[in-house]
């Protein structure tokens, strides 16, 4: 299956973690102003390696305090922080593709998913469209949309 499937990942103690972020007003020249956001990462424990080779950092309930402490300038402070998760730290399952939607905004979101969920949202084999069928007379490179 071809399919990326989506994933409830949380600390296997169950305990609440915050995101590594970093955020900045950058003024420019004629006074516009631009807010940005960036997520810090580090490469992944061997466990969750098997889901993506990066993940974002978390800060621990313990730390907060000291990540959001923006009372010096220096960064040495902080980056004892920011390392990746260690091997077990975070647990994980397979959830149903209903995330996917904003519109779905329940508790049953995070719950695993069963082989017969996972068979019903299995994507269908695609057939061609007689309209594409009768109307490609090969490709030209150009990457038509008709």
């Amino acid at each position: 299956e071809d399919r990326k499937r989506p994933y409830f990942i949380y600390r296997a103690d169950r305990k609440p973690f915050g995101f590594a972020g970093l955020a900045e007003t950058w003024v420019g020249p004629n006074g516009e102003e631009v807010d940005t956001v960036a997520i810090v990462t580090a490469p992944t424990s061997p466990d969750l390696a098997v889901l993506h080779h990066r993940v974002p950092v978390t800060i621990a309930p313990d730390a907060f305090e000291s990540w959001l402490d923006c009372s010096s300038d220096s960064a040495e402070g902080v980056m004892a922080l920011l390392t990746g998760p260690q091997e077990g730290e975070f647990a994980w399952h397979e959830v149903s593709t209903r995330v996917n939607r904003v519109a779905n905004d329940d508790a049953q979101l995070v719950l695993a998913i069963t082989d017969e969920q996972r068979e019903a949202e299995a994507p269908k084999p695609k057939r061609p469209s007689a309209k594409k069928a009768a109307t490609s007379g090969g490709d030209d490179g150009q990457g038509s949309l008709f």
